[in-house]
């Protein structure tokens, strides 16, 4: 059964990641570890622990049409952006960077970065996690952009949305009902088997 099948997110509960798994970036060091799932929470909301190197992993400004996100800092520093303000804070303090509006974050400062991050709703963010740092983990996520056509897919099939912010969104919605076909006819995915236990 594909995600577009499951509109009622059936799927999200049956296959999701689990609280207390790890996935470590063999490459860099970075990981995410998941404390509150869904499943955990009834889909109120998902909750990782993260760590960023220095310099490491810098998502491309983007913006989110269904989830908020906070980020809790445990240690190091974390940089981000929120309407067209670059701001930082450090170990104690957290900030909400809400849906609808155009941000990135990352980790400027000299040392690791440390974080509780937290989605409100889930939706389906904890597989779009698996795979996003997954693929980050091959190589395939150079400079935090994932490839067009995997953004396409994502766009069809996830229910937790994500979009570039410099691409109006409308045009982005109609891209990807044209290209998240063909991008699954050159092999694109939601969910990877290699990393979730199934594709979809």
């Amino acid at each position: 059964m594909a995600a577009s099948d499951d509109p009622f997110g059936f799927i999200n509960f049956l296959t999701m990641p689990r609280k207390g798994q790890v996935i470590q970036n063999s490459r860099t060091g970075e990981f995410i570890e998941f404390i509150e799932t869904a499943d955990d929470t009834a889909g109120a909301y998902s909750r990782i622990k993260i760590k960023i190197i220095a310099g490491g992993f810098k998502p491309v400004l983007h913006l989110h049409t269904t989830t908020d996100e906070t980020f809790e800092v445990i240690s190091g520093q974390l940089t981000y952006v929120l309407n067209g303000e670059t701001k930082t804070i450090t170990a104690g303090e957290k900030v909400t960077l809400p849906k609808g509006k155009p941000h990135t974050h990352y980790n400027e400062g000299k040392e690791d970065l440390v974080m509780y991050q937290t989605f409100t709703p889930s939706l389906d963010i904890d597989l779009f996690l698996e795979n996003l740092f997954g693929l980050d983990a091959e190589g395939k996520v150079p400079n935090g952009q994932p490839a067009f056509l995997q953004l396409m897919v994502w766009g069809k099939t996830l229910q937790s949305k994500a979009y570039i912010a410099s691409v109006p969104l409308g045009l982005q919605k109609a891209l990807s009902f044209i290209l998240a076909p063909v991008g699954r006819i050159i092999g694109y995915k939601a969910v990877y088997k290699r990393f979730s236990g199934f594709d979809a």
